[in-house]
């Protein structure tokens, strides 16, 4: 009796979890209100009675709306707002969405309700010309940013897809001006793409020629160096030439003091023997030879020239022996 029990309150316990428990999905998030805070179940398994499963995948809403521009002007406005359950603000999305598996979906329509009448602030403050998509984007996301978490959400995205006016002779002068705006700005990029490439031409024309300039600084200066190493070598040349002559003439200055002294040393000198030879060959030539300033009155043949020396030497030796 005892073992009937035991398995009959098995069976029932095992009928209980599985009527009442459920495996959570990976694109759930468990909700549970514990002491009246709102919490995730992070367990494989939940109660059903005693959770709440709400989808944790991304929710999109497409907003088609038309608003007014300043002047009473009408325009049509389309916008995609993406959202996702903000976990750390749960009671928040309770709040805005209510408790059931459709919060997410009801506080994203509720964040568009908000979306729509800002977008509807943001065009009646602006003059239709003035309207943009990238402006109305910006404004929205800088509003979104603070408001946004009241609603327990994450803003994933807001795309503005169109906005213009909702009158087609307006919209279709708003295109003549843009377009007319878009083939000036063209024409001014061109002429500045013009006047740019002219100043990059002038500039590598300047550039060009100071480099040319420069080069033919450099040679002057290479030729000028060349001269002066030139003129240098030619002056030394002459210094040399200048010193060789003044050693020859020295020398020179030497040997005739000698041959002063010592005249009969000219008997030995190589010159005299070259005009022996030479009168030799040259009969008829006639030779001077001067050894003092009273000898350049005297002219004659080599033969009385050689007699006159022979006979200055003797007189001179016998000059010498007397004193």
């Amino acid at each position: 009796m005892i073992v009937f029990l035991l398995a009959a309150f098995v069976i029932l316990l095992i009928l209980i979890f599985l009527l009442e428990y459920r495996l959570r999905r990976p694109d759930e998030i468990i909700l549970t209100d514990k002491a009246g805070k709102i919490r995730i179940r992070k367990g494989r398994y939940y109660p059903k009675h005693f959770s709440l499963a709400v989808p944790a995948t991304i929710h999109s809403l497409r907003l088609e709306f038309e608003s007014e521009a300043k002047g009473k002007l009408p325009v049509k406005v389309s916008i995609v707002l993406s959202t996702a359950a903000n976990t750390e603000r749960l009671t928040e999305l309770v709040r805005s969405g209510g408790w059931n598996k459709n919060m997410v979906q009801k506080a994203s329509e509720e964040c568009a309700i908000l979306l729509q009448s800002l977008t509807k602030a943001f065009c009646e403050s602006r003059e239709i010309d003035e309207l943009s998509g990238e402006a109305l984007y910006r404004y929205l996301q800088k509003e979104l940013e603070k408001e946004g978490p009241k609603f327990g959400l994450n803003i994933l995205q807001i795309n503005v897809q169109n906005i213009e006016p909702a009158d087609s002779e307006i919209a279709e002068a708003m295109q003549r001006q843009e377009a007319a705006r878009i083939r000036e700005k063209t024409e001014q990029i061109n002429q500045e793409a013009r006047l740019n490439a002219t100043k990059k031409r002038l500039e590598t024309d300047e550039k060009i020629k100071q480099l040319e300039h420069q080069l033919a600084l450099k040679e002057l200066n290479l030729k000028k160096e060349e001269q002066e190493k030139e003129a240098q070598l030619a002056k030394l040349q002459v210094e040399q030439e200048l010193e060789r002559r003044r050693l020859q003439f020295e020398s020179e200055q030497q040997e005739l003091k000698v041959f002063e002294h010592h005249p009969e040393l000219l008997l030995l000198s190589p010159q005299l023997a070259r005009l022996a030879e030479a009168s030799q060959q040259l009969r008829n030539a006639r030779t001077v030879v001067s050894l003092s300033a009273a000898d350049q009155q005297k002219a004659g043949s080599l033969i009385e020239a050689l007699e006159q020396i022979l006979q200055n030497v003797f007189k001179k030796s016998k000059d010498e022996t007397k004193k």
